[in-house]
């Protein structure tokens, strides 16, 4: 029995052999694989089977990968991707769809598609016309968008114009905001302003103004009488000007305050007092001051200011302003004496013309005079003669709005 057993088996292992044998035979008589007769695909893929190795990715591998789905791949690299094969001639073993860039085929089944040269110079004129047509449109759009620029432009400077012209329109009129500035100033004046305001002449200048205007209309106000005393204490000035000729009503004798009494201001006090002299004395005569003697008056108030102004800390507060204050009374006395008008001013001509309040809104009127700012020794007086000038102007509207006559 255990001969027939090793005599079985020696039999199979003969067939065994034999079968290796043929099968080795017939693989060496196959022909040499040929080259693909088709022309869209790289026409060194081989269509056969080879030594079974796995090539890189960028050329595949000329055999199927066991198992793997891949197909036999190329020789050389993909047009479209330098690491990558163009795909394989046959369908993998294992996967219908083949292998394509070292992978699965990229046009399916695993033959890999190339472009013909018909079909590269359609596709390159076509992106040439395509570019052509990108860059006329391109530009027709650049165009429009700067006629967008230049309408948009427009419409901003006609934006302007009308809001210029909205402003204009509805700007307040500069003769309508005067005449309202004055108006609030009357109102002020008319109800008992403070004393600041009486003594700079602001509140007796404000009822001037009013009279001036209604008696040019025409219309005659009450009989309101003028001391002779309060006339003396009147300081009229030409009108636009700065001047002031209340410190040389009495002979241009300046009272001094006691700030700038002391010595270190002595010697430019007393050359103003004895240039003020002389320029008076020429002015009472007639005879307008020389040039000389004015240009010495105003050297001798500029140096007499700087010193003030360099020795402040030797003075209290009270004391500077004081001086100071009485320092710009002198420098519009100077310019006073730069008036024609001064010397009939100051010798007291006019109040022989001068009786009640209408007789003195009168000659302020008729020889363009304001009344200037009072001097500490006027100030009374321009108290009074603000009452004086508020009754006229009282009792002028009263005869206005009754149309009646001026009382008496």
């Amino acid at each position: 029995m255990w001969d027939s057993v090793r005599r079985l088996g020696a039999g199979l292992v003969g067939v065994a052999a034999l079968l290796a044998l043929g099968r080795q035979a017939v693989v060496g008589q196959q022909p040499a694989p040929a080259a693909n007769p088709n022309v869209y695909v790289n026409p060194l893929a081989a269509t056969g089977q080879a030594t079974p190795a796995t090539g890189r990715l960028g050329y595949g591998s000329l055999t199927p990968s066991t198992g793997s789905g891949l197909g036999y791949g190329t020789l050389a690299a993909s047009y479209a991707n330098p690491s990558l094969g163009y795909g394989t001639l046959t369908n993998a073993p294992y996967n219908p769809y083949g292998g394509g860039y070292g992978m699965y085929g990229y046009g399916m089944w695993g033959t890999q598609w190339m472009m013909n040269p018909y079909q590269g110079y359609l596709m390159g004129a076509g992106d040439i016309t395509r570019a052509n047509a990108e860059y006329y449109s391109t530009i027709q759009q650049a165009k429009l968008l700067r006629q967008e620029a230049i309408r948009s432009s427009i419409q901003t400077r006609r934006a302007f114009i009308e809001e210029a012209e909205w402003e204009r329109q509805h700007m307040p009129d500069p003769e309508k905001i005067r005449q309202q500035a004055l108006e609030r100033e009357l109102n002020r004046a008319r109800n008992t302003p403070p004393l600041q305001d009486i003594w700079d002449a602001i509140a007796l200048n404000a009822l001037l103004r009013h009279l001036i205007t209604q008696q040019g209309l025409g219309a005659k106000g009450p009989d309101i009488p003028l001391s002779e005393e309060t006339l003396d204490h009147i300081n009229p000035a030409v009108g636009g000007t700065r001047s002031n000729a209340g410190l040389l009503k009495n002979n241009a004798e300046l009272q001094w305050p006691l700030p700038l009494q002391r010595e270190i201001f002595k010697e430019s006090r007393e050359n103003i007092n004895s240039l003020l002299r002389s320029a008076y004395n020429s002015a009472t005569r007639g005879n307008k001051p020389d040039s000389s003697t004015l240009s010495d008056l105003r050297h001798n108030y500029d140096k007499l200011k700087k010193t003030l102004a360099a020795n402040v800390d030797q003075l209290t507060p009270d004391e500077y302003i004081q001086a100071n204050h009485y320092l710009n009374d002198v420098g519009k006395a100077i310019e006073a004496l730069k008036s024609a008008q001064v010397g009939r001013l100051l010798d007291g001509s006019w109040k022989t013309r001068v009786h009640n309040v209408a007789e003195l809104v009168q000659f302020m009127r008729e020889n363009g005079l304001w009344f200037a700012p009072a001097t500490p020794r006027d100030q009374a007086a321009y108290v009074s003669l603000y009452y004086s000038l508020a009754s006229f102007d009282r009792g002028l509207q009263r005869v206005l709005s009754t149309g009646g006559e001026s009382e008496r």
